[in-house]
């Protein structure tokens, strides 16, 4: 069957089951529902994540993908889902969430033998090999990727758009998804378990992508394609932990809320950081392209990062207590 064809199929079946999903779930009370810390004004079905992750998955078995997808992916995608799922309607507890995860990225690592072995020349000192650290520091970055892009999720289109990697299932939930003219809000979420499964997916490919002799990809090119959501999410976690106050502790210092917060609409919100994760995987791209060292693409984005923790450590030292309401319910 022609990929094309597939890919046509994918994303009309997503249109649809997202369609008769969200008819579902709201007869059925499964939305997010306004109030308190919520920002948007009607009840939401945050099934995303449960329309485009089984639709990923059957059209990638159709396409003969098995090799790309493999079974432990596959598994390792349908825990999220469920714990997901069961998430959004009866919300479990930040920490019990976080090791589960981590037990999931553990299955992965181990029986999806998805590991990150080398880091390149990040110091200009030769290649860095993690040795026997390699399934730990996998397992780790794998969760911190999955909680960086649940993150992300909290303004219309900014998760969806930044996992483009499952394109067809993807664009179907964007029709529901993204803001327009002739819709002021999103008519579906993407839900915790549709954010964590891309995270999830977004670090096996990156992983898969940038290890090995035949690797497309440089480690340091990596770190740049997904550089705003790890900076963000990271940068909180430390700067809480310092100022004494619990890494999970949920807020509004994420850069879409201080770009709401600054009088920016959600589209617009949305917009610009696409924008700025599309610049800063180009300059990735075409560092690597033009043969630029990869220490220097690792000191220059360690530098960001640095900025980036100290100002929001200064927000904090201001505002220690942040009660401005918030948009979702993610650390």
């Amino acid at each position: 069957m022609p990929l094309s064809f597939l890919t046509l199929t994918a994303f009309v079946v997503t249109v649809f089951v997202l369609w008769g999903g969200r008819i579902l779930a709201l007869r059925f009370g499964f939305a997010d529902k306004p109030g308190g810390r919520k920002m948007h004004d009607n009840p939401v079905p945050p099934i995303g994540g449960l329309a485009i992750i089984p639709v990923f998955l059957l059209f990638a078995n159709l396409a003969g993908f098995e090799t790309i997808v493999p079974w432990p992916l596959s598994a390792a995608l349908l825990a999220l889902l469920g714990m997901g799922a069961i998430d959004d309607a009866r919300s479990i507890p930040s920490q019990v969430k976080f090791a589960l995860i981590i037990l999931i990225a553990c299955f992965l690592v181990i029986f999806g033998e998805a590991q990150i072995g080398n880091l390149g020349n990040l110091f200009g000192l030769g290649d860095v090999e993690l040795g026997a650290g390699s399934k730990v520091f996998t397992i780790l970055s794998l969760a911190l990727l999955m909680n960086a892009v649940n993150m992300m999720d909290g303004v219309d289109g900014l998760a969806g758009g930044f996992c483009a990697l499952v394109l067809a299932a993807m664009g179907g939930f964007l029709v529901f998804n993204l803001r327009a003219p002739w819709r002021r809000s999103a008519s579906v979420f993407l839900g915790d378990a549709g954010a964590l499964s891309l995270g999830l997916l977004l670090g096996w490919f990156c992983i898969k992508l940038s290890q090995g002799h035949a690797a497309p990809l440089e480690p340091a090119t990596v770190i740049w394609i997904i550089a705003i959501p790890v900076m963000d999410a990271f940068a909180l976690f430390i700067a809480r932990s310092v100022r004494g106050l619990h890494p999970f502790n949920a807020d509004r210092r994420h850069l879409h809320h201080r770009l709401q917060d600054r009088g920016l609409t959600p589209a617009r919100t949305t917009g610009i950081i696409l924008a700025l994760i599309a610049v800063f995987a180009l300059i990735g791209f075409v560092a690597q392209a033009q043969g630029v060292p990869a220490y220097f693409l690792f000191y220059a984005w360690l530098a960001l990062f640095i900025l980036h923790t100290g100002g929001i450590m200064r927000m904090l030292k201001r505002n220690p207590v942040n009660k401005t309401p918030q948009a979702h319910l993610n650390p």
